[in-house]
């Protein structure tokens, strides 16, 4: 048994393979097409929800866990004999998830007698997945709750992650973008350049006249953080955006910075929502805080699509 439970929603975006290769304990938030309703890496999985999300005429909506899915969660690693539970959230920005799992896990942690530290990642998808595998390779390996969180803190402080639509449509249908801006941008052929900023919140970074541009102005971003930081490991990431890959890897070639590959990923449902099909993205943290151990993340992370 590892020194200590992790517990994490499902906008980390981690595959079934890698929950349970690590005993990680999942509790999922919900997206709604219409009136059907599936609980999100439970009910559907990343493929089928790029599939629905191209055919929808209106945005699925996601919502958070409920506050007895996490009271359910704590609960049952007590029961099992864990006195140490590290919490891993969404951006408290983006949704009320880590709030509802703070609450929680001060209730569980009073009437179990137990240590439980709920964390806000300022993150989504691998950003959050990432912190979630760092600290999991140190519970694995005996470490402490406390290793765990200075680990994942510094992974918290030092990533980057970017992203660029192929359109606005589903930023305007979110009400994030205005349709003015929608309609301008598809004229004059501008690709936006979307971050997720220190506190967790979406924000449009810059803009490219078309992708090729775009993807180039990330690539000389996470250039510019491995100038300041070191050693990079770094993910490229999509949602069935196959040329802007090619850009990407044209653009790659180019850079000098130290820069190390590990996985082609994909965006899910939270972000998905926003960013729509064909968008692409990169997300870079430094090296020495990445543990080895994940050297092999691509077996695991590489979407099958």
């Amino acid at each position: 048994m590892n020194k200590f439970a992790i517990v994490l929603d499902s906008a980390a975006d981690l595959p079934a393979a890698l929950v349970e290769k690590y005993d990680l304990r999942v509790v999922p938030l919900h997206v709604a097409f219409g009136t059907t309703e599936y609980a999100d890496g439970v009910d559907i999985k990343i493929e089928e929800f790029l599939d629905k999300l191209e055919a929808a005429e209106n945005l699925p909506i996601t919502s958070q866990p409920a506050p007895a899915d996490f009271l359910d969660a704590y609960n049952a690693l007590a029961d099992e004999g864990y006195t140490e539970i590290l919490s891993i959230h969404l951006s408290a920005v983006l949704s009320g998830t880590y709030e509802t799992a703070r609450a929680a896990a001060a209730h569980v942690a009073k009437q179990r007698g137990i240590r439980i530290e709920a964390f806000d990642s300022c993150s989504a998808t691998v950003g959050q997945g990432a912190m979630v595998l760092e600290a999991a390779c140190i519970a694995r390996a005996g470490g402490t709750l406390d290793e765990a969180l200075e680990r994942i803190a510094n992974v918290r402080r030092t990533h980057r992650i970017y992203f660029i639509p192929d359109s606005l449509a589903n930023l305007v249908k979110g009400g994030r973008a205005s349709k003015f801006q929608g309609m301008a941008t598809s004229l004059l052929n501008l690709k936006i350049v979307v971050t997720l900023t220190e506190t967790g919140a979406i924000e449009v970074l810059h803009k490219a006249k078309g992708m090729k541009n775009a993807v180039s102005y990330i690539v000389d971003l996470m250039t510019e953080q491995s100038r300041e930081m070191g050693p990079l490991v770094y993910y490229k990431l999509h949602t069935k955006a196959y040329k802007a890959l090619e850009f990407m890897d044209r653009a790659l070639e180019k850079t000098d910075a130290s820069l190390r590959f590990l996985t082609m990923g994909t965006i899910g449902p939270t972000i998905a929502t926003h960013v729509g099909l064909r968008a692409v993205g990169l997300f870079a943290y430094p090296e020495e805080f990445h543990n080895p151990e994940l050297d092999d993340i691509a077996e695991y992370l590489t979407p099958s699509f």
